[in-house]
């Protein structure tokens, strides 16, 4: 009798963990699709130009989207710290609030996205020699851009943190089919570099309104997110419900503000997976740092392959009770695909190098393609903190991030001899600092 009573207990604990594993998969299958479609459809942007610029030219656009990458570091401090507010907002104070996108997020959007819009504007004449463009215009045009940039970031905000995620996705996909639409238009026109940046500004106006739309149309179930009672300082509507255009103003500054203090942890981990390549280049011979620009293509893979897991479970990670499992599946998830990346890339080392770059790297980098592997999926853990850290109000592993940007700077300065030398000593300063973060991160949770 005892027995069967507690399978019976049991069986409901099972299906609801069916269930949770189905949907997480379910959920994160869509979103993997349309980040990964999108990221291939971004890759090919360069493909499209590459047949239809001088190669001077293409290094122009190179230059200017990168740049792009930086302006999109507020934005993305926007977007998590308005889905760290939808995730944790309660249905009560939803409903109060009408659950739409209110105007206080389009104007904290506007702010933080017009802030690096009119410096880079301000400064183009300036910028303009040292990237070697013949005129300031195509950085005003980029500049242009960051609006509309950071207006999509907040509705992906609003996206991530309901947990709509075939939305999100959905979103990811249109930024990478309008980026490649914008080559396709400046190439089938005969545009230069100026034509693509404006293309290219033009498809980030196409994304800030389709993500605005689906995020207005899932308002109701999803809310535009004011965090807990002045967990950011963000100002809520009235007790009636109302929002009064003042308070709007005073809700924008304050998630202007939150944003851009969420975007430190952020930008910190974008410098840092950036840092190696930039590293190599100083302190390698040319040939060498070829090579390293080569390994650096497993690294990012790794990095950004399993990128969707930190954004889906990140909402799940703003909620108290739900944080500590959120954020165990969450780097659990991680480890398990990153793992599985490492082994396949000391196995089929030199059949992966051959692949990508060609039978003249296979011997100085098909032994290490794990190794550039392991990098990745360090750098895709430390992101899972960093979004752990976050979604509590936190923004400690954000600092331990720059610290260690630091430490691999001068430890790369000592240790530099050789491709394998580089990496390991990178490798090296990753570890450590997820292990240290990983500390703070579970002593919290």
């Amino acid at each position: 009798m005892s027995r069967t009573t507690s399978d019976a207990d049991a069986r409901p604990v099972v299906s609801r963990a069916l269930a949770q594993v189905t949907s997480a998969l379910s959920s994160g299958g869509l979103l993997f699709a349309g980040t990964f479609l999108g990221a291939l459809l971004g890759y090919a942007f360069f493909v499209v130009l590459g047949r239809s610029m001088t190669p001077d030219d293409l290094g122009a656009v190179g230059s200017l989207i990168n740049l792009s990458t930086i302006l999109t570091v507020p934005g993305l401090g926007l977007q998590l710290v308005t889905a760290r507010g939808v995730a944790s907002q309660s249905s009560t104070s939803r409903s109060r609030s009408g659950g739409g996108v209110d105007g206080g997020l389009l104007v904290g959007a506007l702010l933080v996205g017009g802030a690096p819009a009119l410096l880079l504007a301000v400064t183009a004449s300036l910028v303009a020699p040292l990237l070697h463009l013949p005129s300031a215009a195509p950085l005003v045009v980029l500049a242009l851009s960051a609006v509309p940039m950071t207006v999509a970031f907040a509705a992906l905000g609003v996206l991530q943190g309901a947990e709509r995620f075939a939305a999100l996705g959905l979103s990811a996909l249109l930024v990478g089919v309008a980026k490649i639409a914008s080559a396709v238009a400046a190439s089938a026109l005969g545009q230069g570099v100026l034509g693509v940046i404006g293309w290219y500004a033009v498809g980030w106006v196409v994304v800030a309104l389709v993500a605005g739309a689906l995020a207005v149309r899932g308002a109701g179930r999803g809310g535009a997110g004011e965090d807990g009672p002045g967990s950011d300082g963000i100002p809520g509507p009235g007790r009636d419900g109302s929002v009064t255009a003042p308070t709007w103003w005073a809700a924008g500054i304050a998630r202007a503000r939150a944003g851009l203090v969420g975007s430190m942890p952020t930008a910190g981990l974008l410098v840092l997976s950036s840092l190696d390549l930039i590293l190599a280049r100083h302190h390698l011979s040319r040939d060498g740092s070829g090579v390293y620009t080569m390994g650096a293509l497993f690294e990012k893979v790794a990095f950004w392959g399993p990128q969707f897991i930190a954004t889906m479970y990140y909402p799940r990670m703003a909620r108290p009770a739900e944080r500590a499992a959120a954020v165990r599946a969450a780097v659990g998830m991680t480890a398990a695909v990153g793992v599985l990346g490492v082994l396949v890339a000391a196995v089929a080392g030199d059949l992966l190098t051959s692949f990508v770059g060609g039978r003249a790297y296979v011997g100085e980098l098909g032994h290490q393609a794990w190794v550039f592997t392991a990098l990745g999926v360090a750098l895709a853990l430390v992101q899972v903190l960093v979004y752990a850290d976050l979604a509590d109000h936190r923004h400690g592993v954000g600092a331990l991030v720059w610290v260690a940007v630091a430490v691999t700077v001068g430890a790369v300065a000592l240790w530099h001899g050789s491709v394998a030398a580089v990496v390991a000593t990178v490798l090296v300063c990753v570890l450590g600092l997820l292990v240290v973060a990983g500390t703070v991160v579970a002593r919290r949770a």
